[in-house]
């Protein structure tokens, strides 16, 4: 099987890749975007390729591994067109030059395939020259040259590869033209691809609610559960007879044996335990399921991780989300962590006292959970439906709502048990898939068919891209426009129509051209 191109929103910077394409002028010059691509990237040049690239006799310059760091991606920048852009056939080289260059470094560094357990290479490419690059009046064109190539690569190469996009006009026209290709998905069969296309349609009416385990961090390089409490148990001197014997009993218990020895090992050192949690768990860069799930709509989401890549994720894709509990902010979509965070070590839910004194402490939230059971439809990623305070709140919305006439969710597993099939029939289905990459890639189209914005009818830089029926209602819409006076533009009936048309990209806010500084925790 060769590989996939994803469509993500996100900043490529903070993405858990192997490498990733920045976007710069050959003359690296002071203060460009360049000197934010990475941490230290100024200290970073090969100084062996700076003349070329300089020169144009190559157009990629990967910077140089820091010290101790070669779990980072590779970061490798690649100049744009120096005069100007007419076509964006000008772009062709320097993608494939880039893929070449990317596949070829990736191919000899393994670690950070080992951490996330990915099976394929995964390079990452921004939508390639539309800020400083000059292409902006043409980037509909673009990003169905970038997508060409990518899938070329992704051919070639044997490697996947993710179009990380900061716009979200670009990421809804990108949505727009894969649902129109009949091959962007091969790799699901067609039953797959019935799943994820019955999942985008309660997705476009913004009622498809993530409820995220540890599986969605994996992709990060994060522990699964049962691999944190080894790790936590080899910290805290458990040996590995012991921790042998440990893996039969409940995992609740195992946390709790291991807390004990944690206590006993680190005497007076109380919070040793939340820290190690911690440390084990609190990635820097997000993978690809954390990334797609942040871009569902629902004003909802509900975790049990701990780590912040989904909270980030939605950063980065501009769908911030205030996390709950935490600090209140004017963020509308909200993001449940029922087990607590890593920036809250006294949250953290994880031995059998944890769970039995929930209730107690946090009945609100799973009210929270409660209400959105009744209202949404949950789909369940990397969570393995066998939570005991899953079982308890299910238990009571049964009883409030005996006789719901149709599931509550949606479970994606990677194991296909008829008992667990059976034991929820009436309140869950199930999607089974053969492995953790094909989950990426139903997801992946799970969230084509459920983007339902049009943010790029009305603005400029792609009516060359659409399609003849979008065009003339552009046209015609944008004479619209033009017929109403300035004058009336103050009346209650214009507000409202320019609420519609801002949602169809009308006067939307340019792309900004700079780069912020570097993503938190990247340092």
């Amino acid at each position: 099987m060769t590989g996939h191109v994803f469509v993500i929103q996100g900043d490529i910077r903070r993405f858990a890749c192997d490498a990733y394409m920045f976007a710069t002028d050959k003359r690296l010059r002071d203060g460009g975007g360049w000197m934010t691509s990475a941490p230290g990237a100024p200290d970073r040049l090969d100084p062996s390729l700076v003349d070329d690239f300089k020169s144009e006799r190559r157009f990629t310059l990967p910077l140089v591994d820091r010290p101790g760091r070669n779990d980072e991606p590779i970061t490798i920048l690649t100049a744009v067109p120096y005069y100007g852009v007419k076509t964006e056939k000008e772009f062709v080289p320097r993608l494939e030059e880039f893929f070449r260059v990317g596949a070829e470094l990736a191919a000899h560094r393994t670690l950070p395939r080992e951490l996330t357990k990915r099976e394929k290479v995964l390079l990452a490419v921004p939508l390639f020259g539309v800020g400083g690059g000059g292409a902006g009046r043409i980037r509909g064109d673009v990003f169905r040259l970038v997508y060409a190539e990518s899938r070329a690569a992704a051919a070639r190469y044997d490697v996947d590869v993710a179009i990380v996009l900061r716009d979200p006009r670009d990421y809804a026209l990108a949505q727009m033209i894969r649902r129109e290709m009949p091959d962007a998905w091969a790799e699901l069969d067609g039953s797959q691809v019935e799943d994820a296309q019955r999942l985008g349609a309660i997705a476009s009416e913004a009622r498809l609610v993530p409820f995220m385990g540890a599986g969605i961090s994996v992709s990060a390089g994060a522990p699964s559960w049962q691999e944190l409490i080894s790790s936590l148990a080899s910290a805290a001197g458990v040996t590995s007879e012991v921790r042998e014997k440990l893996r039969k009993h409940d995992v609740l218990d195992q946390a709790a044996y291991v807390r004990q020895e944690f206590e006993r090992r680190f005497r007076g050192e109380h919070d040793e335990f939340a820290r190690a949690i911690i440390q084990a768990v609190d990635m820097r860069r997000y993978g690809l399921s954390p990334a797609m799930l942040a871009a569902l709509e629902a004003e909802q989401a509900i975790t049990l991780n701990y780590d912040r890549l989904f909270e980030w994720a939605a950063h980065d894709g501009q769908r911030p989300r205030r996390v709950i509990p935490g600090h209140s902010d004017s963020a509308e979509r909200w993001l449940l962590k029922l087990h607590g965070s890593v920036d809250s070590p006294a949250s953290i839910v994880l031995t059998r006292d944890d769970y039995l004194g929930f209730n107690a402490d946090r009945a609100a939230l799973s009210s929270l959970v409660k209400a959105t059971l009744m209202t949404r439809h949950l789909l369940f990623v990397g969570f393995g439906v066998k939570d005991p305070h899953f079982h308890e709140i299910v238990h009571d919305v049964r009883r409030a709502i005996p006789d719901k006439g149709v599931p509550f969710g949606t479970v994606i597993t990677l194991s296909d048990d008829e008992v667990l099939r059976a034991l929820w029939k009436h309140d869950l289905e199930f999607v089974h898939l053969p492995n953790a990459r094909i989950l990426d890639i139903f997801l992946d189209a799970v969230l084509a068919y459920g983007a339902s914005s049009h943010a790029y009818l009305l603005s400029k830089g792609y009516l060359s891209t659409l399609s003849p029926e979008d065009r003339v209602v552009a046209n015609a819409l944008n004479e619209m426009i033009v017929a109403v006076p300035e004058s009336l533009h103050m009346g209650a009936t214009w507000a409202v129509v320019e609420k519609m048309l801002h949602g169809l990209g009308w006067m939307a806010e340019a792309s900004k051209r700079s780069w912020p500084a570097l993503p938190e925790g990247l340092d």
